[in-house]
């Protein structure tokens, strides 16, 4: 949404033009006994000033989309622009776009309550507070209404429709305790493959077997606990101060040599040294999905019914467009691509945990920016 510009003021030059009267004397040839004749020096005109140009005054108050059509939006040199004018201008470009998405909007939360989507004040007062725990530290709510230009019911109405979309979305996903046999928690220490040509990558590989190698001996000889392994000498700077802990992960998102090796494990047991692309590893699995405690049951499955509801949103976006009945009496009513069918959600292959890249070297100092507020929310997906 744009936002509404503020008032731009140009100096006004104001001239005093002042007029001073001078006493013309003139002294005419006569004898002496005459009286030289004298003229009388004309009055003073009194100093005149022109009236300063009055300067184009801009609403100081907040423009809504409630705000006459005279208000005045921007003033360019002097010369106002007012919200009948923005309004015209946006009608002309945005009119059909947002009609679609005011339509896409409507059908959603009519699908929404046909099944059984009920939005109180207080699961949207909800919905508000957590929006609100996502904004920068450094912007207000209030700052980020005021950066779009939209008031709080504006935004309370993206989200509503939030709501019914997510919802309507979660009653068509099951999770269950089998869902969690395809997880394992993990953990492990990688020493990454240094070396900026094939010979110095080559002698970091070798090093990093041998001191691999020696490390998974400690830990199993009991000289050394695996977490403080990692700790002290792993790469992976993600997991290196949790004690290289991965927390639960499933099949499909580590690199092929890394999957195999730590699905391969039981609960308790560690990997002899693997190599991947990043370097060598020792894995060790901690325990199995279905033997995840109480909490960590919650939050794995927490997690696996949002993975599964994107999709199914997007499933649903797709096919209440299809099914809309609309009359339209502005713009054509585009045509909705056919529902895809829906296969069952699959990752696609994440490399193993990587190491933080080097720091880049220092840049000459740059122009301070304000930061940009986060994009407001989106309200359904797009197709």
């Amino acid at each position: 949404m744009p936002k509404i510009r503020t008032s731009l003021w140009i100096p006004v030059l104001v001239v005093f033009a002042a007029g001073t009267a001078l006493p013309l004397c003139a002294v005419s040839a006569a004898p002496a006994s005459k009286k030289p004749a004298t003229t009388k020096a004309p009055a003073k005109k009194p100093a005149t000033t022109k009236a300063p140009a009055k300067k184009p005054v801009a609403s100081k108050a907040k423009v809504t989309v409630d705000s006459p059509g005279s208000t005045v939006v921007a003033i360019v040199n002097g010369e106002k622009i007012t919200k009948h004018d923005l309004d015209e201008a946006m009608w002309a470009r945005a009119a059909v776009p947002t009609l679609n998405d005011l339509i896409d909007k409507v059908a959603i939360r009519q699908y929404g309550k046909k099944a059984g989507v009920k939005v109180t004040p207080e699961k949207l007062q909800q919905k508000i507070n957590e929006f609100k725990t996502k904004l920068p530290p450094s912007m207000t709510y209030a700052d980020f209404l005021k950066s779009y230009n939209l008031t709080e019911n504006q935004l309370r109405k993206e989200l509503e429709t939030n709501i019914y979309i997510e919802e309507a979305a979660a009653k068509n996903v099951k999770v269950t305790d089998s869902d969690l046999s395809g997880y394992i928690k993990a953990r492990h220490i990688l020493l990454q493959t240094k070396g900026n040509t094939p010979e110095e990558q080559a002698k970091s590989a070798e090093e990093n077997n041998a001191k691999i190698t020696a490390l998974a001996a400690d830990i199993k000889a009991g000289k050394i606990s695996f977490e403080d392994a990692a700790r002290a000498n792993s790469d992976d700077t993600a997991s290196k101060e949790k004690g290289g802990d991965l927390g639960f992960i499933k099949r499909g998102i580590m690199v092929p040599e890394f999957e195999k090796a730590a699905f391969d494990l039981k609960a308790g047991e560690m990997s002899e040294p693997v190599k991947t692309t990043f370097g060598w590893h020792i894995i060790k699995v901690d325990k199995l999905g279905k033997d995840a405690t109480a909490a960590e049951k919650e939050d794995l499955m927490k997690k696996i019914r949002e993975e599964r509801i994107r999709p199914e949103i997007q499933s649903i976006y797709m096919k209440v467009k299809q099914d809309a009945k609309v009359q339209r009496f502005v713009g054509e009513q585009p045509k909705a691509p056919p529902t895809p069918a829906m296969a069952p959600p699959k990752a696609a292959p994440k490399p193993a945990p990587k190491p933080a890249p080097k720091p880049p070297a220092p840049k000459a100092p740059e122009t301070p920016t304000s930061p940009a507020p986060p994009p407001p929310p989106e309200p359904a997906p797009q197709p």
